[in-house]
């Protein structure tokens, strides 16, 4: 397993070039931007620290996205949980992608068709690119 643990037992996940944070809440868009950000990390994009560790306070959590040279965020829809729990932890996300901008519906469905992962994935390397 990668990362390094800390003295509390955390593992510290995140500092690469890239952090790569998403919401995954109990809708599509939500496991969408979570999937699309899972495949960033296994891609080798970046880091996916883990969004619920930065909102409980863990600090190795939190020091691995401040050190980062780039935070990228993944939103579902424009509520922005995901930009809500960095900017509460301090971090200025330097990348903001919302799912439903490419013109998915925020339905109650956890369901999602991987071609829609592919457009947000391609939303998310475009906005790393500055495209």
């Amino acid at each position: 397993m990668k990362g390094e643990m800390t003295g509390d037992g955390e593992r510290q996940c995140s500092g690469r070039e890239v952090a790569a944070l998403s919401s995954s809440s109990g809708c599509m868009v939500g496991q969408i931007a979570n999937v699309a950000t899972f495949r960033l990390a296994v891609g080798g994009t970046g880091r996916m620290p883990c969004p619920l560790a930065v909102a409980a306070s863990m600090p190795a959590s939190i020091t691995g996205a401040r050190l980062a040279k780039r935070a990228l965020v993944f939103d579902g829809c424009p509520a922005r949980y995901a930009m809500r729990t960095l900017e509460r932890a301090g971090i200025s996300p330097t990348n903001h992608v919302i799912v439903t901008d490419v013109g998915l519906k925020n339905v109650d469905d956890l369901g999602h068709e991987p071609s829609n992962v592919d457009r947000v994935v391609e939303l998310c390397l475009n906005a790393l690119s500055g495209k």
